[in-house]
């Protein structure tokens, strides 16, 4: 998601700069190119930028990669905000500057708790309200340590849309993503969580009606197949019964 977030600035003549945690450049480069989203053009133009925090790990395998601006290791949080603050394009009235951390998971990993939160305060006030930037952190909540930041961001951050896969629909084996927008300041949110899915050329809404259609398609599988069993135990049953 955070990635077609990226191509729509891109295509609409903004900057983005992509701050990769969890995984190496060539994954990020390679996952826009799945998408069919070319990223050469604006690279060459300075538009996309990728400050790299994962390959320091590599030593000498490591290569070099186009669009990589900056490799940036994870000694301290105060050399990583001077880096944002050396490579993020202020915003203006009409071109969007978006920044992207993916994600504060890796920096959970490193960090305490109340690190991490200074880093964002320090980021939003230095990045977001002085240089006008837009930043679009991720978080995977799946510890009760990772929960409990994102009660924190919160309270802290201007925007949350929270991600799931719906859990009643699980059993069907359909899993259906869902997100919903718990916090958009100035705006009024909704608190309903919206279906969508990820397909070749990025994320879009799911027609109600066909999920409809496959919901009550699953239901007749999972009720013939009930039955199915219902029936193999009948029998069993009553053949033990009659062996007696």
């Amino acid at each position: 998601m955070a990635a077609h977030i990226a191509w729509n600035v891109l295509k609409g003549g903004g900057y983005v700069t992509y701050v990769n945690l969890d995984d190496s450049p060539d994954a990020l480069i390679e996952l826009f190119t799945n998408f069919g989203w070319g990223l050469d053009k604006f690279i060459d133009e300075g538009k996309f930028k990728i400050i790299d925090c994962f390959s320091f790990r590599l030593g000498k395998l490591k290569r070099a990669v186009k669009g990589v601006t900056r490799e940036q290791r994870l000694d301290d949080l105060n050399s990583m905000l001077y880096a944002l603050h050396e490579e993020v394009p202020p915003a203006s009235d009409d071109v969007v500057s978006l920044v992207v951390i993916d994600s504060i998971n890796e920096l959970m990993f490193r960090f305490e708790m109340m690190q991490v939160l200074e880093f964002i305060k320090s980021m939003r006030a230095i990045i977001s309200k002085g240089k006008g930037a837009t930043i679009v952190m991720i978080l995977h909540t799946n510890t009760t340590v990772l929960e409990e930041l994102a009660a924190h961001l919160e309270y802290l951050v201007d925007g949350v849309i929270a991600t799931r896969i719906e859990p009643n629909l699980i059993e069907l084996g359909i899993p259906l993503k869902q997100l919903m927008a718990k916090k958009m300041r100035g705006l009024p949110t909704n608190p309903l969580w919206v279906p969508y899915a990820i397909i070749d050329d990025g994320v879009h809404a799911v027609d109600p009606a066909k999920l409809a259609a496959l919901v009550r398609e699953r239901l007749k599988e999972a009720e013939a197949y009930k039955a199915a069993i219902t029936g193999e135990e009948a029998r069993h049953e009553s053949g033990s019964q009659g062996k007696q």
